[in-house]
Protein backbone atom coordinates (compact mmCIF):
# COMPACT_ATOMS: atom_id res chain seq x y z
CA UNK A 1 0.00 0.00 0.00
CA UNK A 2 1.20 3.59 0.40
CA UNK A 3 1.76 6.31 -2.35
CA UNK A 4 4.36 5.75 -5.34
CA UNK A 5 5.35 8.99 -7.49
CA UNK A 6 8.22 9.62 -9.39
CA UNK A 7 10.53 11.66 -7.71
CA UNK A 8 14.04 13.45 -7.35
CA UNK A 9 16.04 13.14 -4.53
CA UNK A 10 17.48 16.99 -3.45
CA UNK A 11 18.58 16.35 0.34
CA UNK A 12 19.05 13.75 2.68
CA UNK A 13 20.42 13.95 6.35
CA UNK A 14 21.13 11.03 8.73
CA UNK A 15 20.43 11.63 12.80
CA UNK A 16 22.61 9.94 15.62
CA UNK A 17 19.87 7.08 15.80
CA UNK A 18 19.86 6.02 12.58
CA UNK A 19 16.85 7.56 10.96
CA UNK A 20 17.78 8.93 7.61
CA UNK A 21 15.34 12.00 6.09
CA UNK A 22 15.07 12.59 2.42
CA UNK A 23 13.90 15.38 0.44
CA UNK A 24 12.66 14.38 -3.34
CA UNK A 25 11.53 16.67 -5.17
CA UNK A 26 8.19 15.38 -7.03
CA UNK A 27 8.54 14.64 -10.63
CA UNK A 28 4.93 13.69 -11.08
CA UNK A 29 3.05 16.96 -12.53
CA UNK A 30 -0.61 16.39 -10.78
CA UNK A 31 0.80 15.12 -7.20
CA UNK A 32 3.40 18.14 -7.20
CA UNK A 33 0.14 20.90 -7.55
CA UNK A 34 0.04 19.95 -4.31
CA UNK A 35 3.12 19.78 -3.39
CA UNK A 36 6.85 20.11 -4.57
CA UNK A 37 8.72 18.02 -2.35
CA UNK A 38 7.95 15.14 0.01
CA UNK A 39 10.23 14.38 2.81
CA UNK A 40 10.38 11.52 4.22
CA UNK A 41 12.04 9.41 6.70
CA UNK A 42 13.92 5.86 6.69
CA UNK A 43 13.74 3.72 10.08
CA UNK A 44 16.95 2.42 11.13
CA UNK A 45 16.05 -0.98 11.17
CA UNK A 46 14.93 -0.70 7.43
CA UNK A 47 17.38 -2.27 5.12
CA UNK A 48 17.87 -0.70 1.36
CA UNK A 49 20.67 0.60 -0.68
CA UNK A 50 22.35 4.07 -0.52
CA UNK A 51 19.97 6.77 -2.37
CA UNK A 52 22.37 9.18 -4.51
CA UNK A 53 21.47 12.82 -4.52
CA UNK A 54 19.93 13.54 -8.01
CA UNK A 55 19.08 9.84 -8.32
CA UNK A 56 15.68 9.34 -10.29
CA UNK A 57 13.16 6.95 -9.31
CA UNK A 58 9.88 5.30 -8.34
CA UNK A 59 9.36 6.81 -4.76
CA UNK A 60 7.08 4.94 -2.46
CA UNK A 61 5.79 5.83 1.18
CA UNK A 62 3.24 6.32 3.72
CA UNK A 63 1.35 8.53 5.44
CA UNK A 64 1.80 8.01 9.55
CA UNK A 65 -1.48 9.46 11.55
CA UNK A 66 -0.58 9.71 15.12
CA UNK A 67 -2.85 7.80 17.73
CA UNK A 68 -4.71 6.16 14.28
CA UNK A 69 -1.62 4.10 12.40
CA UNK A 70 0.36 1.68 14.83
CA UNK A 71 3.42 -0.20 15.09
CA UNK A 72 4.83 -4.15 16.08
CA UNK A 73 7.03 -3.57 19.35
CA UNK A 74 7.46 -7.42 19.43
CA UNK A 75 4.48 -8.25 21.46
CA UNK A 76 1.84 -5.30 20.90
CA UNK A 77 0.30 -2.94 18.62
CA UNK A 78 1.57 0.72 19.58
CA UNK A 79 0.12 3.50 18.30
CA UNK A 80 2.56 6.34 16.41
CA UNK A 81 3.06 9.24 18.94
CA UNK A 82 3.80 11.74 15.66
CA UNK A 83 2.35 12.34 12.58
CA UNK A 84 5.24 11.50 9.84
CA UNK A 85 5.95 10.33 6.27
CA UNK A 86 7.49 7.16 6.06
CA UNK A 87 10.19 5.80 3.43
CA UNK A 88 9.10 2.45 2.26
CA UNK A 89 11.04 1.69 -1.39
CA UNK A 90 13.16 3.64 -4.16
CA UNK A 91 13.56 2.09 -7.63
CA UNK A 92 15.82 3.61 -9.86
CA UNK A 93 14.56 4.91 -12.82
CA UNK A 94 16.62 3.42 -15.79
CA UNK A 95 17.59 5.67 -18.46
CA UNK A 96 16.02 5.48 -21.66
CA UNK A 97 18.41 3.29 -24.12
CA UNK A 98 19.86 5.19 -26.79
CA UNK A 99 20.69 3.19 -29.82
CA UNK A 100 23.70 3.72 -32.24
CA UNK A 101 23.51 2.27 -35.93
CA UNK A 102 26.71 2.39 -37.93
CA UNK A 103 25.79 1.56 -41.29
Amino acid sequence: MGTTVLAKLVAKEKDVLGYITYVFECLDVDVAKDSRYIMCTRYPNWNHRNIELDEVGYLNFIEVKAGVDTWFDGNKMIPYAYNGVQFIKFIHKPRSKNYEYVM
